[in-house]
C-alpha cells in the first residue's frame, strides 16, 4: 500500500476499571491507535499499552490510576 491508497478506519471504545486489563477489540490488525481518558475529568492518560495480537491489547496501569478509564481504539 502506498501513501495514496485510501483506507477505512474502524474503532471501538470501552470503559475499564483503573487496573491492568486486556481488551479484545476484534479489529483484525496491529495497526492501531489507542487513547486513554480519565472518565471523571476527561483528561488524557499515559499508560502502558501492549499489542498482544491483531485483536487484543493490554492496558497496564500504575498505582494511583483513576477508578474508571475510557479506552478508544482505532485501527486500519
Amino acid at each position: 500500500m502506498d501513501a495514496s491508497t485510501p483506507v477505512t478506519a474502524r474503532g471501538t471504545a470501552v470503559t475499564i476499571p483503573g487496573e491492568t486489563t486486556t481488551i479484545r477489540h476484534n479489529l483484525g490488525t496491529t495497526d492501531i491507535i489507542v487513547a486513554l481518558y480519565n472518565v471523571a475529568t476527561g483528561n488524557e492518560l499515559n499508560s502502558g499499552i501492549t499489542v498482544i495480537d491483531k485483536n487484543s491489547v493490554m492496558i497496564s496501569t500504575a498505582s494511583g490510576a483513576p477508578e474508571q478509564i475510557r479506552v478508544v481504539i482505532m485501527g486500519i
